[in-house]
């Protein structure tokens, strides 16, 4: 019985028991061991020896791996501005928030543009405040280096459409308008963002109901400083100061015409808004700071404590 036995593991291992088409791994789960040397095939790719598969899978973990670590490092870097699940495919006027504590985002839209830009940027360097930028694609294929520096900076950016129409269009240009706008601010600045506004705030034009298709956060504003109104300086001020509130986020422009009004009110907004006790956010650190109080569990009273009574005659 023992050659009998030894005879049968030698024509296993010489492959020549049963043909390799009619042997069963499930009914010789051994077999997978033994043969593990042979070729492998199936119908979607060419013979690949077994080892050799396993060393592709390693590969390709490791290169998902490296993926991923990658897109952290983006992320600290302030190169990647997601949406947290939440908040994808909605439209946001503010951001409610539980905290005592005020935060307020001020955005600026109509940029890159040269000259009114970079002095909002030096604003913002000075009191140490981020910001969020709203870029429309023409202006950034226009002027890439002033966007390099908001980037440089620290800031948030955001899409704001190529062309900046009001008018309606159709599902395949507003893609074009969002997606090839998209693809430039990665081209350019290695910045991924999926949060949009749309120009002049239209919701009903076929851009804001694509964006949202698309899982992106349609940010609207609670503050405008209103600067198509041609204001005083101090009506400007007055516009985001006395309209403020925690959670909010502000509507201001550094590009698209002249914006002198506003770069001459910033410091002022800034210093009205931290002396009434704001902390100043980009538009994702609100986003996130609202993800981490949903994800809070919520505060529970603790158990009143039962009193049981004692038998007569003891104290």
């Amino acid at each position: 019985m023992a050659i009998a036995l030894g005879a049968t593991l030698a024509s296993l291992l010489a492959g020549s028991f049963f043909p390799s088409s009619h042997v069963s791994s499930h009914a010789f789960p051994f077999l997978s061991f033994l043969k593990r040397e042979t070729k492998v095939r199936d119908s979607y790719s060419p013979p690949v020896n077994a080892l050799q598969f396993g060393r592709v899978s390693i590969a390709r973990l490791d290169n998902f791996q490296q993926a991923i670590e990658q897109k952290q490092i983006q992320k600290e870097k302030r190169l990647i501005f997601d949406v947290p699940l939440s908040f994808q495919g909605t439209t946001i006027y503010d951001v409610e928030l539980g905290s005592e504590q005020k935060y307020i985002a001020l955005t600026f839209d109509d940029g890159p543009w040269p000259n009114y830009t970079e002095q909002v940027l030096d604003i913002l360097k000075q009191n140490q405040v981020p910001g969020t930028f709203f870029w429309i694609g023409k202006h950034l294929k226009a002027f890439p280096e002033v966007a390099k520096k908001v980037v440089a900076d620290g800031h948030a950016i955001a899409n704001h459409t190529w062309s900046h129409h009001y008018h309606p269009v159709p599902r395949e240009v507003a893609a074009r308008e969002i997606e090839d706008t998209a693809s430039l601010i990665y081209e350019i600045t290695g910045v991924q963002t999926r949060i949009f506004r749309p120009p002049g705030g239209v919701l009903t034009n076929g851009l804001a109901s694509y964006a949202r298709s698309q899982n992106y956060l349609v940010a609207m504003w609670s503050s405008d400083a209103r600067e198509a109104s041609l204001p005083s300086l101090e009506q400007l001020i007055n516009n985001v100061v006395n309209t403020a509130r925690s959670g909010g986020i502000v509507l201001m422009h550094d590009g698209g015409g002249d914006r002198s009004v506003t770069v001459r009110a910033l410091p002022t907004i800034i210093a009205a808004l931290k002396q009434r006790q704001y902390q100043f956010l980009t538009l994702p650190e609100l986003l996130e700071l609202k993800e981490r109080e949903l994800q809070q569990p919520p505060e529970t009273e603790p158990p009143a404590e039962v009193q049981t009574p004692k038998p007569d005659g003891i104290e």
